[in-house]
């Protein structure tokens, strides 16, 4: 998985186990207790409801990512399981400066909210600069690449994704019935498909040259 941390790394630290089931809210920003969360296991969604009820996501939240209640409070957004989801939840080193922290979680933390600000630059670009399909080849490449894909098809590049097209629409400023319309446009063009909860890339380097992908965000090396 490009650009995550081990989740070894995160065990080893201690820490509270906690679950949380699918459509629960992992936290939001009525939360008050300063807190750094990574996901073990599962995917999340944090998400902003904006004044005429739409909802709009800023991120979607994988294996070894980090959340910050704190972060959370101040940008007003609801992180939600969207699968059932296992994290490991240590006290917020930043709100809670007199903890005895090491100096690998300082350094976990940190690179996480590096690669996270990496990522909400390109989604504010994604949105801003693409046309629909743009926009959705983009996501879908930036979900493959930081989950990683399976070549259990010779012809193609796979993934498991759980979300619906509700969920992508509400990450790219698009409606249902348009992410339907612009899968279906993807499909027919032999870039990618999404079916039964799998996304395929049927010709990735083409979909990463029409939409300018470009993995080199996810380099941490520099870290």
């Amino acid at each position: 998985m490009a650009g995550q941390i081990s989740i070894e790394h995160i065990q080893s630290m201690g820490g509270i186990a906690r679950t949380f089931a699918a459509g629960s809210v992992i936290c939001d920003y009525e939360s008050n207790a300063p807190r750094l969360l990574f996901l073990l296991d599962g995917w999340a969604a944090s998400s902003k409801m904006l004044p005429n009820g739409t909802r709009f996501v800023t991120e979607f939240l994988l294996r070894g990512d980090m959340i910050s209640t704190s972060l959370t409070v101040l940008s007003r957004e609801t992180v939600q399981a969207i699968t059932n989801v296992s994290v490991m939840a240590f006290p917020d080193f930043a709100s809670i400066p007199k903890i005895d922290t090491p100096a690998l979680f300082y350094r976990i933390a940190i690179a996480e909210l590096v690669r996270r600000q990496a990522r909400m630059s390109e989604s504010l670009a994604n949105i801003g600069r693409r046309d629909a399909l743009e926009r959705t080849g983009y996501l879908l490449l930036e979900l493959g690449t930081r989950i990683g894909t399976s070549q259990d098809d010779p012809n193609s590049e796979c993934f498991d994704c759980p979300l619906t097209q509700s969920d992508i629409g509400d990450a790219v400023g698009l409606s249902t019935v348009h992410i339907n319309r612009v899968l279906r446009d993807m499909r027919e063009a032999g870039l990618l498909s999404f079916r039964n909860g799998v996304v395929a890339f049927l010709d990735r380097p083409r979909l990463m040259d029409l939409v300018d992908f470009d993995e080199s965000y996810f380099d941490t090396t520099m870290i």
